[in-house]
C-alpha cells in the first residue's frame, strides 16, 4: 500500500524538483551568475626575505640530531601546472563576487647553510596547494569584450607528502577580460592573477625565509553563463 502511494506521488515529486531547478535556474539568470574552469601556471617572486643566522637542532642522514648554525634561508617553487574553478555571481550590472577553489602541485626548494657542512644545502619538499579565495569583482557586460577587475583575500593549504600541512593568508588580485561566444552563454576568459602570502616553513624555523611572496599566474578558462 505505501508503495502504490509513493508510486501515485512520483509525478509530483518530480514536478516539485523540476520547478525548484527551474526557479533556481532563473535566480541565476537574473543574477548574472557563472562558472568557469581553466588552467595555470603559478610563477613565484620574491617580495621580502629574512634570513635569520640561529643555533637550530636538525636532523641528520644518519638518523639522528645535531646542534648546528642555520643561515642563508632561501626558498623558490618548480615548474608546475594546475586548474582553477570559479562560480561569479552579480547581483548588480556592474558589481558582484567570485569564489574560487584552486589546486596545484609543486616542489618547493630551501636553500640554506648550517655551519656543520662546508657545501650549501638543498631539499626540495613536493606538496599540494589548494586555494580558497573570494573576491568583489568589478565588471562591464556592454561590451564585445568585457574586462573586469577582482579584488580579495582568502587562504592557502600548503600540503606537503613529508611534512605537516600549513594553512597560510593571501591577497587575491585578478584582472582580466570575458569573450562571450555562443548566444553569451558560453565564452572565453583570459586572466592574470596574483596570490601575495608568507612562504610556508612547515613548522620548520630552521628553514624559514620569514618572507613574502606573489604568485603570479597566467589563466586560460571557459564559463558558462545561466
Amino acid at each position: 500500500m505505501n508503495i502504490e502511494k509513493f508510486t501515485r506521488a512520483l509525478p509530483l515529486i518530480f514536478l516539485t524538483i523540476g520547478s525548484l531547478a527551474h526557479a533556481q535556474t532563473q535566480y541565476f539568470k537574473d543574477h548574472g551568475a557563472s562558472i568557469s574552469v581553466g588552467a595555470t601556471s603559478p610563477f613565484e617572486h620574491e617580495l621580502s626575505s629574512h634570513p635569520t643566522t640561529a643555533l637550530y637542532t636538525i636532523p641528520t642522514p644518519a638518523g639522528g640530531v645535531i646542534d648546528t648554525t642555520v643561515s642563508n634561508q632561501h626558498t623558490y617553487i618548480t615548474d608546475s601546472a594546475g586548474f582553477l574553478g570559479s562560480f561569479d555571481f552579480h547581483p548588480r550590472p556592474w558589481a558582484g563576487v567570485e569564489l574560487n577553489y584552486g589546486f596545484n602541485h609543486y616542489g618547493r626548494i630551501y636553500d640554506f647553510n648550517y655551519s656543520a657542512a662546508t657545501t650549501a644545502q638543498k631539499i626540495e619538499i613536493g606538496n599540494d596547494v589548494h586555494e580558497f579565495t573570494g573576491a568583489l569583482q568589478f565588471h562591464s557586460r556592454r561590451m564585445i569584450v568585457q574586462p573586469f577587475f577582482n579584488l580579495g583575500a582568502g587562504a592557502l593549504d600548503f600540503d606537503p607528502r613529508a611534512a605537516s600541512n600549513q594553512i597560510r593568508g593571501a591577497g587575491l588580485l585578478e584582472a582580466g577580460l570575458d569573450v562571450p561566444t555562443y548566444k553569451g552563454h558560453i565564452g572565453f576568459r583570459f586572466e592574470g592573477r596574483s596570490l601575495f602570502y608568507r612562504a610556508p616553513n612547515y613548522y620548520q624555523p630552521a628553514i624559514s625565509t620569514r618572507g613574502w611572496r606573489a604568485a603570479v599566474e597566467p589563466l586560460i578558462s571557459t564559463f558558462y553563463r545561466f
